[in-house]
């Protein structure tokens, strides 16, 4: 009997929990709506693979075009089945407070006059900062933003994947016309030095930027490196610059003394040297030298990441178990059309899964590269924001201006689940 009070109040409990399940009201799901945080958040889009390249790219799925050229390669097709356009990114949020956002956050926005009118926007100012912008730069007052490597890694933009390496216009060449010890294939690139040429001699690897955009276009002509037309086909606007580019790659295989960058610039070059025989890094041009110790004996199975962003030159190495950075001084010249030359010295190297990446490009308020300022400092409550898919994007720049928090802000996003 003394257990009869206990049975109904067990069963009771486990009707009211069923009954609650059953009537709850599901959790509101929220979906990007627009392309102005692509590639980072998706609006509704197309999935494009090149026939050519075999690259997959990504299109505005609300303003289709007719043409479609791949970023990659600049192969040029119909868009063939609008039908297979996915829906914008689902997100996963959480509330937050002021004092808990960080530069580079992105956050869910409201209108304080409209509860259904919602914007997904990155903080790239914070309160009592003077937010200015500069020839694709962001500035706190006269200093330059510079991104730690996660969060350089979070912005990166693909511009070149060796991978899907066209055959029509490949764009890693040997400076030499014969008896060159590299060989280049999709997603392979390979140095072995040949028996009768010292290494002294120049036998250098060099990348070709090319800018595969729309017709009229040329495609297949080097180029200095641009922002690009990739997400937003149909947007007619003035390109500029890409003042931040970077190699990356895998060492599969290393059995050699030295790495070499040459990082051409006007008349002039910055050099970088992995020298695992003298264990340093050392970067130099006519501006600066920069010597740093280096505590590796090989580059087997080491990601490199190495160029310029947000203003200096830099070297990383990252495997496993450690990520080692190395900053290498200011980088102020123009980027050229061959950005980037590579030379191994003191035996053999196979580099795999080679990508070029750049920075966003950061444009004013009339969408151009002139220089841009707020003009005064954001008060206490106020945060500016940007979308990463800049040249679209209406946010702190324009009608939007700064926010004030106590208002508008609702969350941060934390994930973005799948399709």
């Amino acid at each position: 009997m003394r257990l009869g009070p206990l049975l109904i109040l067990l069963i009771f409990t486990a009707s009211m929990a069923a009954f609650a399940i059953a009537t709850a009201t599901p959790a509101p799901k929220y979906r990007v709506a627009s392309g102005s945080m692509a590639p980072t958040l998706l609006g509704p889009h197309y999935h494009q693979h090149c026939q050519s390249c075999q690259a997959e790219s990504i299109l505005d799925g609300g303003n289709l075009p007719e043409l479609t050229t791949c970023p990659n390669c600049g192969f040029q097709a119909n868009v063939v089945d609008a039908s297979q356009i996915h829906r914008g990114s689902e997100l996963v949020w959480e509330p937050v407070t002021l004092d808990e956002l960080r530069r580079w956050d992105i956050v869910l926005l409201q209108n304080p006059d409209d509860a259904n009118d919602w914007q997904v926007k990155r903080v790239a100012f914070l309160p009592g900062e003077s937010p200015r912008i500069e020839a694709g730069e962001l500035y706190r007052g006269t200093r330059l933003i510079r991104k730690s490597p996660q969060e350089r890694e979070a912005l990166k933009q693909l511009v070149y994947d060796q991978s899907d390496e066209s055959p029509d216009h490949p764009r890693f060449l040997s400076q030499r016309a014969t008896s060159s010890g590299w060989n280049v294939r999709p997603g392979s690139i390979g140095f072995a030095p040949i028996s009768h040429q010292p290494d002294s001699d120049d036998d250098w690897l060099i990348y070709h930027h090319q800018r595969c955009l729309p017709p009229p276009s040329p495609i297949g002509n080097d180029a200095p490196p641009l922002d690009s037309y990739t997400y937003n086909h149909n947007v007619s606007r003035e390109l500029f610059p890409a003042n931040d580019l970077w190699l990356e790659w895998t060492f599969g295989h290393w059995m050699a003394d030295r790495l070499i960058l040459k990082m051409p610039q006007d008349d002039d070059f910055t050099t970088i040297t992995i020298d695992l025989q003298a264990r340093k890094i050392t970067s130099e041009s006519w501006r600066q030298t920069v010597v740093l110790p280096l505590d590796v004996d090989s580059l087997e199975k080491r990601t490199i990441r190495a160029g310029r962003c947000d203003g200096q030159w830099f070297v990383e190495i990252s495997d496993p178990q450690r990520q080692r950075f190395f900053p290498l001084g200011a980088a102020v010249e123009p980027i050229g059309s061959e950005p980037f030359a590579l030379k191994i010295e003191g035996g053999q190297a196979v580099l795999r899964e080679t990508k070029i990446f750049r920075d966003i490009v950061w444009l004013g308020a009339p969408r151009s590269e002139a220089d841009w300022s707020l003009g005064r400092e954001l008060t206490e409550h106020e945060i500016f924001v940007l979308g990463d898919n800049v040249p679209i994007s209406e946010d702190s720049r324009g009608k939007l201006g700064p926010v004030d928090a106590r208002k508008s802000l609702r969350g941060k996003v934390l994930r973005v689940l799948a399709d």
